[in-house]
């Protein structure tokens, strides 16, 4: 394997320059305007950084558009292949018709850039059939060259063993070669690395200056991972001040965790204050990208009028959007919703359908509401053995409702327990229940040792 060029990618300035002589000696220098190949260029140093420039993907996109409104083949592959969270599917597959046959072409000659995308187009199987092998033999003619994209692509494979014998040096190595050059990505993977003493010592020291050089200069899950980091306090110093100016930076610009996680802050007072409304409104940002969690709340906050206006409707949409994605909790809710008739016609039969999702998926109030519907015959045949499965799930939560119900089951034989009960289990429960305050359990505990007091 060859070693990682260290020359960088190709370099330009926004205009270029050319001479003309003058009559009476001497020169004049003229400015040129930049070209679409200077676009491109450009382009490719704005979509993952290069040095002294800050990674920013519209501006790349915008000059992409532009060059390749003027034919250039170049831009309208990077269109159709590295851009597909910025152009729509049917745009991406007319940029890579125009561009196929160039991209053929060149990546026979061993152009850095067409070898680039004919790596690609292997790697992610976009219009080719997925083949790890090829994407690496063609990633390296381009790394070879100094491209820093097809390095940073390599720094993963390495390590991945996708296409190539896992080898985590070889992986720092391109990692590192990527984030001399600039290329953001690279750096973050680079102090992943650091971090977890991937192909090279543990280092925080060098984790953190490759995570901040990063996130200065774009890198949402280098904001992201530093946000977490000043939350937690691991690697640094906890600082709430630091994890919420990246937590702000990384949802600014997009990042559906951070939205979420900066509308918690916004709850539980991380922000300096407690806001619901400016909460809700990260919540929303976070829930339209599908975040089951976000959309959770989004689900609640609805529900109850935290935040936002009060709106059933509304609710049982998000509540639904999150439960489709397997979100307990959601579940559950959607569970009450359904049996209660808000926001949607009552049914008891869906009702029960997402407490046994929920209750499959270990949401303990779900699991204690089907064990009571067993244990009463409410929509389900009765049946104390499954009622007191359910139950019992619930109460090894802690939770103190199925604790006191199960205590009542155990009390009185129900279930899978010998007729006469079995009162020292029941005293446990029902203590254990009592502690979290539950009233319900005191008194059934208050009322078992009366009991046990007038036997005696």
């Amino acid at each position: 394997m060859k070693t990682p060029d260290k020359s960088t990618d190709s370099k330009i300035s926004s205009s270029r320059k050319r001479s003309k002589s003058l009559p009476g000696g001497g020169e004049l220098t003229l400015i040129q305007a930049p070209d679409s190949e200077d676009h491109f260029l450009r382009a490719m140093e704005l979509r993952r950084g290069a040095e002294d420039t800050k990674m920013d993907e519209k501006a790349a996109v915008e000059l992409l558009l532009l060059a390749a409104g003027k034919g250039h083949r170049p831009s309208s592959a990077a269109l159709a292949l590295l851009c597909e969270a910025s152009v729509a599917e049917e745009d991406r597959q007319k940029y890579f018709d125009k561009s196929k046959g160039w991209i053929k072409q060149h990546a026979a000659t061993k152009d850095q850039w067409a070898a680039l995308f004919q790596g690609v187009m292997y790697f992610d199987g976009s219009f080719a059939k997925q083949n790890y092998e090829k994407a690496a033999q063609y990633f390296q003619i381009a790394a070879d060259q100094g491209n820093s994209c097809a390095q940073g692509f390599l720094g993963y494979m390495y390590s991945s063993g996708h296409g190539v014998l896992k080898n985590r040096q070889t992986a720092v190595n391109y990692y590192r070669a990527a984030s001399e050059k600039g290329h953001v990505v690279a750096q973050f993977d680079l102090g992943v690395c650091y971090s977890q003493g991937r192909g090279v010592p543990k280092d925080k020291k060098e984790a953190l200056k490759w995570f901040r050089m990063a996130a200065d200069r774009g890198d949402v899950h280098a904001q992201a991972m530093l946000a977490k980091l000043y939350v937690t306090g691991n690697m640094v110093e906890a600082d709430e001040d630091k994890a919420l100016h990246w937590f702000e930076r990384a949802a600014a610009n997009g990042h559906a965790m951070s939205q979420y996680d900066l509308g918690t802050c916004y709850v539980n007072g991380v922000a300096k204050q407690t806001d619901h409304r400016v909460a809700m409104q990260w919540f929303r940002k976070a829930a339209e990208q599908g975040h089951a969690a976000a959309q959770l709340n989004m689900g609640i906050g609805c529900a109850v009028g935290l935040g936002v206006p009060k709106d059933l409707y509304q609710s049982v949409y998000w509540l639904r959007m999150a439960a489709d994605q397997d979100n307990a909790a959601a579940q559950y809710n959607l569970g009450r919703m359904y049996e209660h008739g808000q926001g949607i016609d009552a049914d008891e039969e869906e009702a029960i359908r997402w407490y046994r999702q929920a209750a499959e998926r270990g949401n303990f109030r779900a699991q204690t509401n089907l064990g009571l519907r067993y244990a009463h015959g409410k929509g389900v045949p009765k049946n104390l053995r499954r009622a007191a499965k359910w139950m019992q799930r619930a109460a090894d939560q802690g939770y103190h409702r199925a604790q006191y119900n199960l205590g009542v089951m155990r009390q009185n034989g129900w279930g899978d327990w010998e007729a006469e009960g079995n009162l020292v289990e029941a005293k446990k429960l029902f203590e254990a229940a009592a502690k979290q305050g539950y009233a319900r359990a005191a008194n059934a505990l208050q009322a078992l040792q009366s009991k046990r007091l007038e036997t005696a």
